[in-house]
């Protein structure tokens, strides 16, 4: 990864740096060269190494997507600069992968010049190259005079690989270029190749068929496990609920809610952008909230939404409590001490807290759409049996609070609420699951690429 300020900040406040792993080289892009070191470290709590590409002018910025000093946006420099200076250090490490793994349009030159510089560079000739695509949203998209810049043969921009619209696109060129594609989870890897959505990409992701495979995330059982997470007063598990109720406790304590009452307590967290749907949320607060559902919501980013959230807690006190901001103890507090949690978002292409939900024995409420739908099983009155959460379809305000509702007719039902929360604790989403799935994208690649193994 690149050597990002904020990364170097992290280790100053350890008093630690990471390792220098070979002398400064050089790495031309557009005749211009650049000075770069490679930094090397192992990832924290593990054996797995990891490298900085590192360039102060380019990556040292107050925010990773800063512009240049004169306000413009360079990243089709900056990453063209980090995959060359990536690729080279690889060389020089003597260190040739069977499989170069790169993520969303920043490294999308990699499997590009695996593919279209191979007749230059026998060094891919034996290296398969998959892209995952975390949010097809961001496209890396430039204007057509900077496709010099990459260093790629002008067929490819003639034949049409990577332009769109009459621009340089970043992650249509990988999508095409790549051995395999993939989504992080199977039904969002099947929106994308709709014109709903596609983003402008589903007639180059339809093109490369079966190469097109969804994997659903997993999560991190060390931080986000019930049974020993540090931020939580009381610990639990499948077999030992009791611990929950402490923790619902707490939570009332933290958002003024009376303890003593026993209406649902509905936790949400997360960015408050369009994309998350909370305004649907807020929307339905109200008249949740008259039903006797209580809400506690942690969340940043649109200042209208932050300011609902908070003109909400003022007109509802002890029935809704607004975090505003993000802080790692209260969000974990809200997981395990909610009731149920709701995340209506309107496209979601893998999600997270409906894992931690579930593993937390707080059943989810999610909108039926990319990651959420793979990852709950809706309950509909007749699937106890598999049922680990409550699903609704439309994005808007009713449907939601619906489903909340519905819920809330579950929860009252004290078994039927028990067999759907050990339902959702039993499930895996553990990054073991996933791995396997990846390791047979790899082969796969290998194989399209005429290549063993």
């Amino acid at each position: 990864m690149p050597f990002h300020l904020e990364a170097a900040r992290w280790y100053r406040r350890r008093n630690l740096w990471p390792e220098t792993a070979m002398p400064p080289f050089e790495v031309s892009i557009f005749g211009r060269p650049h000075t770069v070191g490679l930094l090397w470290d192992l990832l924290p709590g593990t054996i797995v190494p990891i490298y900085f590409v590192a360039h102060d002018p380019l990556f040292h910025r107050n925010q990773i997507y800063a512009p240049d000093e004169k306000g413009r946006d360079d990243g089709l420099w900056r990453f063209a600069l980090f995959v060359r200076a990536a690729i080279q250090a690889l060389k020089r490490l003597d260190r040739r992968p069977r499989v170069l793994h790169a993520h969303d349009w920043h490294p999308a030159l990699a499997p590009m010049l695996g593919a279209w510089s191979s007749w230059r560079d026998p060094w891919f000739d034996d290296v398969a190259s998959v892209i995952t695509i975390h949010n097809l949203g961001y496209q890396g998209v430039y204007g057509r005079e900077e496709f010099p810049i990459l260093g790629l043969p002008d067929e490819v921009w003639t034949g049409g690989a990577i332009g769109l619209g009459g621009n340089v696109n970043l992650l249509k060129g990988a999508i095409v270029a790549a051995d395999m594609i993939t989504a992080v989870s199977p039904t969002y890897a099947n929106e994308i190749r709709t014109p709903h959505g596609g983003v402008g990409l589903d007639g180059a992701l339809r093109a490369r068929g079966e190469r097109v495979v969804g994997i659903l995330n997993g999560v991190d059982t060390t931080i986000w496990n019930p049974a020993h997470d540090p931020h939580l007063p009381a610990h639990y598990g499948t077999e030992d609920l009791r611990g929950k109720a402490e923790c619902r406790a707490e939570l009332c304590r933290l958002a003024g809610f009376e303890p003593g009452d026993p209406g649902m307590i509905l936790g949400a967290i997360g960015r408050l952008t369009d994309q998350k749907g909370f305004d649907l949320l807020l929307e339905a607060a109200p008249e949740l909230i008259r039903r006797g559902v209580r809400i506690a919501m942690l969340g940043s980013g649109e200042p209208a939404l932050e300011g609902a959230m908070r003109l909400l807690e003022e007109h509802a006190p002890g029935r809704f409590r607004a975090f505003v901001g993000y802080d790692e103890k209260t969000a974990h507090r809200i997981e395990a001490g909610a009731d149920a949690f709701v995340m209506p978002t309107r496209f979601e292409p893998c999600g997270l807290n409906q894992m931690y939900s579930l593993a937390y024995g707080t059943p989810p409420i999610v909108r039926k759409t990319g990651g959420l739908a793979d990852s709950v099983e809706g309950f509909d009155g007749h699937n106890l049996d598999a049922a680990t959460g409550f699903t609704f379809d439309e994005a808007l305000p009713h449907a939601l609070a619906s489903a909340v509702l519905w819920a809330q007719r579950a929860f009252f039902h004290r078994e039927i609420w028990r067999r759907i929360v050990r339902n959702g604790m039993d499930r895996d989403f553990s990054w073991d699951r996933s791995a396997e799935k990846y390791e047979t994208v790899y082969r796969r690649a290998r194989e399209f690429r005429g290549l063993s193994w």
